[in-house]
């Protein structure tokens, strides 16, 4: 999308604590070509995902992307933990997710529901919030329905993304860099990923643009890219990620992380695109995600921001 590519353009060209380094990213990519390494893992060989019917797919990755965010301050768990307890809940009972059903909901039944174990869960209260309010928008404007949503798009991803980040508050996903609005769009990014993936871009799945969505910035891609010497960073900033110490959301440190990583996606695409193997973002993002995952415990940390977006 050109706002969220521009204005992370912007952010690198101006950055102070963060860089690309070029060399080493045309090194990686001719490295991952070589030994195939380009290759990614299939949304549903995921075993935390949930199958079967689209209506009820899209669904479920709508639940799941609208409290998909900072899970860091818990320890041991991460997304697919997330994900698992909404798809043992889809597979009981997928009704207790509908629009309606959700602003029914107390707050007590939803942490039940979802996080039984953990009574602080970082940001519940806001996760609850945001749910609710995306349930309010679907009875208010969809008839209750998020297929309507997507629906309303036209098989367009650029206008989902619109609509998205438009009409529902917790997709709203940016921040303000020397004065200029700089846009990110992560978890609708995703979602809009997600429901391609499932599908096989098919269905509802079928977006004849995909291609206008970037890569989708949180945690996890600019900490392979930083233990890849990619993304760079001045000592300062190294030695906060290094110690753990938290980093304010909206500060120019987040801030560079998250523009530089999308700006090195890009240029990751076209050094593969120049190598003749053809990746939209999206894929360079999944590829980059999921070698994070798999080496997490043996890399540089991840930077530690508290926010609602990622």
């Amino acid at each position: 999308m050109s706002l969220v590519r521009n204005s992370c353009q912007f952010v690198s060209d101006n950055s102070k604590h963060v860089k690309i380094n070029k060399e080493e990213l045309q090194k990686q990519v001719n490295e991952w070509y070589i030994n195939n390494k380009h290759k990614y893992k299939e949304f549903d060989e995921y075993e935390c995902h949930l199958g079967g019917d689209e209506e009820q797919i899209v669904d479920f990755l709508f639940i799941l992307d609208s409290l998909n965010f900072c899970f860091w301050p818990q320890k041991d768990y991460e997304y697919e933990n997330l994900s698992s307890a909404i798809k043992e809940c889809f597979q009981k009972c997928p009704q207790q997710f509908k629009a309606e059903s959700i602003l029914k909901m107390t707050f007590e039944e939803f942490q039940q529901l979802l996080f039984p174990n953990f009574p602080n869960f970082p940001l519940i209260t806001e996760r609850f919030r945001l749910l609710q309010h995306a349930s309010e928008v679907l009875v208010t404007f969809f008839e209750g329905e998020f297929v309507n949503v997507i629906k309303a798009a036209k098989n367009s991803a650029a206008k989902l993304l619109n609509i998205l980040t438009t009409q529902f508050l917790g997709f709203q996903d940016h921040a303000i860099y020397q004065g200029r609005q700089t846009f990110f769009y992560k978890r609708s990014q995703i979602l809009i990923g997600d429901i391609y993936a499932a599908l096989k871009g098919q269905g509802l799945g079928k977006f004849n643009d995909i291609e206008i969505l970037t890569m989708f910035p949180d945690y996890r891609v600019p900490q392979i890219l930083n233990q890849l010497n990619v993304l760079q960073y001045d000592e300062e900033l190294q030695n906060m990620i290094k110690n753990e110490i938290e980093i304010t959301h909206g500060s120019e440190y987040e801030i560079e992380i998250r523009a530089n990583s999308v700006i090195a996606v890009e240029l990751i695409k076209e050094e593969f695109k120049k190598l003749g193997q053809k990746l939209n973002s999206i894929e360079v993002d999944w590829m980059l995600w999921q070698m994070g995952e798999e080496l997490r415990f043996d890399i540089v940390p991840h930077h530690r921001t508290l926010s609602i977006y990622y």
